[in-house]
């Protein structure tokens, strides 16, 4: 049984004019990565491919019938963009270090020497930035020490990204899953993180910062916290103790000069009065019988009255006059 196997080339035994973008529409990347649109074209047989393009709807319309051209093999001047297609059936083109104003629709147009075509609807690219998002097992936004940490690199126009490195304080982890998993963190885990394409280091996210609390050591912090403040108090209390019975003493002491002053002050007028009576008693009955025993109790009564408290020395003062005054009527009288 013969067998005929025919290997249909594009252009070859062709009769039709096509464009397919084998890339699925829209495109993600990342910014600061390279991005190939992978495309395959077909026509008539007898053609031979003169020219090929590629534009953008950014810059242009239709059926990229006008320049410009952000890729045209007679004037290229787009250095992030390269055709690493063919003539004959391979139309891919390398966009490198891609960023936001690269995002749009590209469509691929080639001339042959029989008439032109354009691959319409063309390829539809969205750039983006990497992020890191965080999940935790506490729900209030706080994490301690034993807690479980899930860190996921994303893009958001794509739901998983193949191949990923991880950073923590700009130094590479040897860790290439899109998901950094911490089943138990501890306080060495504290630092900034982010992620970017393998071998794409100009696609790296924005750092988020992860602090992990340390409440082992909490009650330690605490207990210290409180011996400062209580010798602190202590230390105050004393002082003003110490302040109060310096203030009382002095207070004391001054009070006892007073009373010291007053006494003094109160005794020497009642010596001088009986002075002149003893005085003048001796002048005029030195020479009465009697009059030497009567000089001496007026001195025994006298030197009785400088003894005798504040309280009771005006009594005393009044009992010596009246003295006096009987003593020197009872010598007048005789």
């Amino acid at each position: 049984m013969l067998q005929i196997i025919l290997l249909l080339l594009p252009g070859v035994l062709s009769n039709q004019w096509s464009v397919s973008y084998v890339s699925l529409s829209p495109v993600c990347a990342a910014r600061g990565s390279n991005v190939s649109i992978n495309c395959r074209y077909e026509y008539p047989d007898g053609q031979q491919v003169q020219r090929v393009m590629w534009c953008s709807m950014r810059s242009n319309h239709g059926y990229c019938a006008v320049k410009p051209y952000v890729y045209d093999e007679t004037n290229n001047n787009q250095k992030n963009f390269q055709y690493i297609g063919d003539k004959t059936s391979n139309c891919s083109l390398l966009i490198s270090n891609i960023d936001q104003t690269h995002s749009g629709e590209y469509k691929f147009r080639f001339i042959t020497n029989g008439d032109k075509y354009t691959g319409d609807p063309g390829v539809n690219i969205l750039v983006d930035d990497l992020k890191v998002s965080m999940s935790r097992s506490r729900e209030n936004g706080s994490t301690i020490v034993g807690d479980s940490l899930n860190l996921t690199c994303t893009l958001s126009c794509s739901g998983n990204l193949a191949d990923v490195q991880w950073f923590k304080n700009r130094d590479l982890i040897r860790h290439s899953e899109p998901v950094l998993t911490f089943s138990r963190v501890t306080a060495e885990d504290s630092g900034n993180y982010s992620c970017s394409l393998r071998n794409f280091k100009t696609t790296s996210s924005e750092e988020i910062t992860i602090y992990i609390e340390d409440v082992t050591g909490f009650p330690t912090v605490l207990i210290i916290v409180l011996i400062l403040v209580s010798l602190v108090f202590i230390a105050t209390a004393v002082i003003l103790i110490r302040r109060r019975k310096a203030i009382m003493k002095e207070k004391s002491v001054k009070e006892r000069e007073e009373v010291k002053d007053s006494l003094y002050s109160t005794i020497q007028p009642q010596k001088k009065l009986h002075q002149k009576n003893h005085t003048g008693y001796s002048e005029a009955n030195k020479n009465l019988p009697g009059a030497e025993d009567v000089q001496q109790e007026d001195e025994v009564q006298y030197s009785s009255v400088t003894i005798k408290p504040k309280e009771l020395l005006q009594v005393s003062a009044n009992t010596e006059q009246e003295n006096d005054s009987t003593i020197y009527s009872a010598v007048m009288n005789g």
